[in-house]
């Protein structure tokens, strides 16, 4: 003779997906609270779904979602109130809410990296590109933004100009005095302009060759990588904006964890 079950657990196997036949043979006597955290263990995403409806309790959901995998865990987020939601975010992992920040469009993540502090966005941006692309995608915009930062320091730009490589420098002293760059001598040229007071020299410096500008900036920043946040977000944003999603969403990992809690907690 074979096992039947009763109409209301054959409703309760619909509602989760399962087959009579297993639900005969894997859970002849457990009960409803035992089944729905084996499903959910198992990936079941029919099993998540009917959690949200059957338990009441904040409690009940934050044990389920302990079990559940990633893409689970968002199929719960997405849909429960901001207080229990809060309550869950903090228990995942920073590899796991990055996972959640795939269910928003390139726009909005776009959107909320402009609020974002600087600092975290720079670790976002230095796990995207290598470090001399990113000094590439600088715009000339940037470029004199960043010449004219009251946080830049004069000495330290002084000391990088003295350290250009040789045709950066020609560049650099043919474009300022118009000359050929045998007829100046590097050093009193350089002198010259650190001379100047602090305004005009941050001035003069945000009008020089773009490329000069460049090189600058790539040495300031190798051997002072905090200059990097002297950069407004948009400029990182803009670079963002040239990956898709699926390449873009992995190096927010590099936000920190409550960032990333703050943005999943908008879904």
């Amino acid at each position: 003779m074979s096992l039947v079950i009763d109409t209301n657990m054959r409703v309760f196997a619909d509602k989760l997906n399962i087959t009579s036949t297993r639900m005969i043979n894997d859970y002849g006597l457990s009960t409803v609270d035992e089944i729905i955290k084996a499903e959910a263990a198992q990936g079941n995403t029919s099993a998540v779904k009917y959690a949200k409806e059957y338990y009441n309790s904040p409690e009940k959901l934050i044990e389920i979602f302990k079990l559940t995998d990633i893409e689970n865990k968002f199929v719960i987020i997405n849909e429960m109130d901001e207080e229990t939601r809060l309550k869950l975010l903090p228990m995942l992992k920073p590899e796991e809410l990055v996972m959640g920040l795939y269910f928003y469009t390139k726009d909005k993540l776009l959107a909320m990296l402009m609020k974002v502090d600087i600092e975290e966005l720079v670790n976002v941006i230095l796990e995207a590109f290598p470090f001399e692309e990113i000094i590439k995608m600088l715009t000339e915009e940037d470029l004199e933004y960043f010449f004219l930062n009251k946080d830049l320091e004069k000495k330290d730009v002084v000391k990088q100009l003295k350290a250009l490589p040789h045709d950066v420098m020609q560049k650099f002293i043919e474009g300022v005095t118009g000359m050929p760059a045998e007829e100046t001598n590097p050093d009193e040229l350089i002198e010259s302009l650190a001379a100047l007071p602090d305004d005009k020299f941050a001035k003069f410096m945000s009008k020089i060759d773009p490329d000069v500008q460049r090189q600058l900036v790539y040495q300031l920043t190798k051997e002072k990588p905090d200059y990097l946040t002297l950069f407004e977000n948009e400029t990182y944003v803009n670079m963002l904006s040239t990956m898709m999603k699926s390449d873009m969403v992995p190096p927010m990992v590099m936000l920190e964890k409550e960032t990333l809690v703050e943005m999943i907690s908008q879904l």
